[in-house]
């Protein structure tokens, strides 16, 4: 692979860390372990150890050594890899791996319809039969596909949210990832959708969202969603093809939606949601067996009102 790299033991060296296997291994960029292949580095938290043999990086920042597979070169570092993510992207800045502020100027398809007062940051992309509202902000790195309606005062590819708390406060960790809205997405008025950290936030085509929208940093959202005001998708989260998410929902992060799902409204699901299940409430539950435990509560209130009345 050609261009700009650096290798394992620089990495380490800068990190003050150890290196398990090739301290000459070459790293091209970094992924999220799903997104990785052998040129990437990606870090792998103590609770997600079990998962190495699926992960295709060719280096993985960790902490724990025991248990991992000796195919692979490591990082080892003395503190969780997620303590230092802001430091390691920061050394591949340095490297000019990536640039904090993209300097491309956007590309515009002829095409595509711009309201007055919206912005196009450096490195946006907007494909052919678009429409973007007044006011609405298109960040860099943000890759719009054909036949895409963004209504106004919308922000899409902004700063994320994404600190890692230590002893002396919070520290930013510094964003070069990017969004991708694939063709026939239609978004409401004052939707934020944030840039991925060090991957990309993707809505899958003939996804509609409207107004007043959250979508977390890295969220994948599959196609023929609807996602109804006011629900808030934190980072991470996984969402499958023809998912209905109604009004007022919030979604923890890392969380995985399974295809034809549906979360009524004011839903708060803090695990993963099967495909073909209907969930409500807060923690989210099955909606048939939530409704009846309903039922269940409310004959034993009436009975305890009786006896008192008695």
């Amino acid at each position: 692979m050609d261009g700009l790299f650096v290798t394992a033991g620089e990495l380490a060296e800068y990190l003050d860390c150890r290196v398990m296997g090739d301290r000459q291994k070459k790293i091209y960029g970094i992924a999220l372990m799903n997104d990785s292949n052998d040129d990437m580095l990606t870090y792998v938290s103590k609770d997600k150890i079990g998962c190495i043999n699926n992960i295709k990086a060719g280096v993985i920042l960790v902490k724990a050594t025991i248990g991992l597979p000796f195919d692979r070169t490591y990082i080892v570092a003395v503190s969780e890899p997620y303590e230092i993510l802001a430091k390691t992207i920061n050394f591949l800045v340095s490297k000019g791996l990536y640039c904090v502020e993209n300097d491309n100027k956007p590309l515009i398809a002829e095409s595509a319809n711009i309201s007055d007062g919206a912005v196009i940051e450096n490195g946006a992309v907007i494909g052919d039969n678009c429409f973007i509202g007044a006011n609405t902000v298109i960040g860099q790195n943000t890759v719009i596909e054909s036949n895409v309606r963004i209504g106004s005062c919308c922000s899409i590819g902004t700063e994320n949210f994404e600190y890692c708390r230590k002893k002396q406060g919070w520290s930013k960790i510094p964003v070069v990832g990017g969004v991708h809205i694939c063709s026939n997405v239609i978004i409401g008025g004052n939707v934020v959708v944030e840039r991925g950290t060090i991957g990309t936030t993707v809505i899958g085509a003939n996804t509609q969202i409207e107004n007043l929208v959250q979508v977390g940093h890295e969220c994948k959202i599959g196609e023929n969603c609807h996602i109804v005001a006011c629900t808030a998708l934190a980072g991470w989260c996984e969402i499958g093809n023809n998912v209905d998410i109604y009004g007022q929902c919030a979604v923890s992060n890392n969380i995985k939606i399974g295809d034809n799902a549906v979360l009524l409204a004011r839903a708060g699901v803090d695990k993963n949601i099967k495909e073909n299940t209907v969930v409500w409430g807060t923690p989210a539950q099955e909606y048939r067996k939530e409704m009846r435990f309903q039922a269940f509560l409310r004959k034993l209130f009436e009975k305890s009102i009786k006896k008192d009345v008695k």
